[in-house]
């Protein structure tokens, strides 16, 4: 079903999952195609057992690869965190829906408009972030506390319980998921909840674009993890999935973006044509009750949360 490039490689085809440390092979290789900050290939494995895909060497120069945080995701003043607040609305519900103000910990909070959201809400908002710009960012524009760390899972462990916590296209960026998903459960109150969106590998894009699709993202994305092998997880850790969904904003913007990355020759140089964007739209809109059923859109949000006692 994954193609297979074999192209001289020098990682052996069969190793262990990123994810669940089971037998995986290799699956396909791809370039940074979003970016173009490098002409490497990059080869990812399929674990046979969970379905994850995992990178299978992380560059050791991977930072080079995001090229300046601000250019990565921006990092608004705070005059400018009221305007992009009421757009992490649908992501503050995941969470405020199920859990009262408290202790909520983000990790890669990146732009800082998702704690901006969450700290106006009455939330006692705490940042995980490896950046050190994003870090004092955060402290001086966003108006909360963070945390410096390249180890989340540590991170997370040497606080105190938290009511809640959010990662929004944060997984896949870690070196160790898993860990982190045990430390988050350990550190969460009974009743907590977890909420996260992360790219979907069981997506309809993904069986069709392989290497060209766009939230394959090499060599950023570390790991790609189905929706069942993160519940499978969370539940051996105290987690139960209360909901999951590809066509909230998040997931839906996931969606167009890369049909919209796939249609075009170079998506890392200047921006999509009228046409392009008019063709991208049509056919968004021609496959959207298809990828809007059974989980098969780009991204998957997932909603767990921590059982009583």
């Amino acid at each position: 079903m994954w193609p297979r490039n074999r192209s001289a490689h020098s990682s052996a085809d069969v190793g262990p999952c990123r994810f669940c440390g089971g037998l995986s092979e290799l699956a396909l290789e791809a370039a940074d195609r979003n970016r173009e900050l490098g002409e490497e290939r990059f080869a990812y494995r399929r674990c046979r057992e969970c379905a994850s895909f995992s990178l299978v060497d992380v560059p050791s120069d991977l930072g080079r690869y995001y090229a300046g945080t601000e250019r990565y995701y921006g990092l608004p003043a705070a005059a400018e965190l009221g305007g992009l607040a009421p757009a992490e609305a649908h992501k503050l519900a995941f969470v405020a829906d199920r859990a009262d103000p408290g202790r909520l910990v983000e990790i890669g909070p990146g732009s800082g408009a998702f704690a901006y959201a969450a700290r106006q809400a009455g939330f006692d908002v705490t940042g995980i972030e490896i950046d050190a710009q994003t870090c004092e960012h955060l402290r001086a524009e966003v108006g909360v506390p963070a945390i410096q760390s390249d180890d989340p899972a540590a991170a997370v462990a040497a606080l105190p319980p938290s009511r809640a916590v959010a990662m929004w296209h944060v997984l896949e960026h870690l070196d160790d998921p898993a860990a982190t998903i045990d430390a988050i459960a350990a550190n969460l109150e009974p009743g907590g909840v977890l909420a996260l969106s992360t790219p979907n590998p069981r997506s309809l894009q993904f069986r069709l674009l392989g290497a060209r699709w766009a939230h394959l993202d090499a060599p950023r994305h570390l790991a790609l993890i189905p929706l069942d092998a993160l519940a499978e997880r969370a539940a051996a850790a105290g987690l139960g999935l209360a909901e999951a969904t590809t066509t909230d904003p998040t997931g839906r913007d996931c969606t167009y973006l890369g049909w919209e990355y796939a249609m075009r020759r170079r998506p890392a140089v200047g921006s999509s044509s009228r046409p392009l964007l008019l063709t991208t739209f049509a056919l968004a809109a021609a496959l959207r009750p298809l990828e809007g059923s059974g989980l098969r859109g780009a991204a998957y949000t997932a909603v767990f949360v921590k059982a009583d006692g």
